[in-house]
């Protein structure tokens, strides 16, 4: 479950920030980020992430992977694989051999979270944001940008985004849970202009015959 939580967010404290507004200096950087990403191209994105869960002082670490083009992706990390077509999103636990089929609301919070494109591209309009400056983070110089949802009703609080000082490209981004789980995500390689086949959006019952299909559709 934890993992789950860890990629349904691939891709946001409210209450600790009522009074955030949005902050003009941020806004030639998140046009910068929203300029890095082309909705019609495919990229592939290679992440490390960090898992840690304040409130016990444990955390754990692993790799994963992105296939993304438009509100499309594939992602998988460790055994947890998420596929979304542009409406349906299928969660794959292939350890447990069971696969959760459910449509994401555009109107709910959590729909930030279940199209991760959604936060690149429409940060100025779903989020309060922040521009904190260039300050250390994990021993290089990056520029913090602090994002808190408009929406305070969803399951994070804030959303930290690091970018390069010389080419501002997205290196880095950190999501607190509202649980004191906070997730760091970072980015090893990001490759446009992939080839991507539309099928790999959805997934393929016939390529895990033993697996249970559970549909959360109403």
């Amino acid at each position: 479950m934890r993992k789950k939580q860890l990629i349904l967010l691939l891709l946001i404290p409210a209450s600790l920030c009522l009074n955030a507004q949005r902050d003009p200096r941020a806004e030639p950087y998140l046009q910068a980020l929203s300029e890095q990403f082309n909705m019609e191209e495919g990229y592939l994105i290679r992440m490390n992430y960090i898992r840690e869960d304040v409130m016990r002082g444990s955390s754990s670490e692993g790799e994963g992977r992105i296939w993304m083009k438009g509100t499309k992706y594939k992602m998988a990390v460790d055994e947890y694989v998420l596929h979304f077509d542009g409406e349906k999103l299928y969660s794959h636990n292939a350890e447990a051999e069971e696969v959760y089929i459910s449509v994401p609301d555009p109107g709910d919070p959590a729909y930030l979270q279940a199209v991760p494109i959604r936060i690149i591209k429409a940060c100025q309009q779903d989020f309060k944001y922040q521009l904190i400056g260039e300050r250390p983070f994990r021993g290089k110089d990056r520029i913090e940008i602090q994002l808190y949802p408009l929406d305070p009703s969803g399951p994070y609080s804030m959303l930290k985004i690091f970018l390069n000082p010389q080419s501002l490209k997205l290196e880095a981004f950190l999501l607190k849970h509202k649980e004191g789980i906070e997730y760091t995500m970072l980015l090893e390689e990001i490759k446009g202009r992939q080839q991507l086949d539309e099928a790999m959006f959805r997934f393929n019952p016939e390529e895990y015959p033993n697996t249970d299909i559970i549909e959360l559709i109403d």
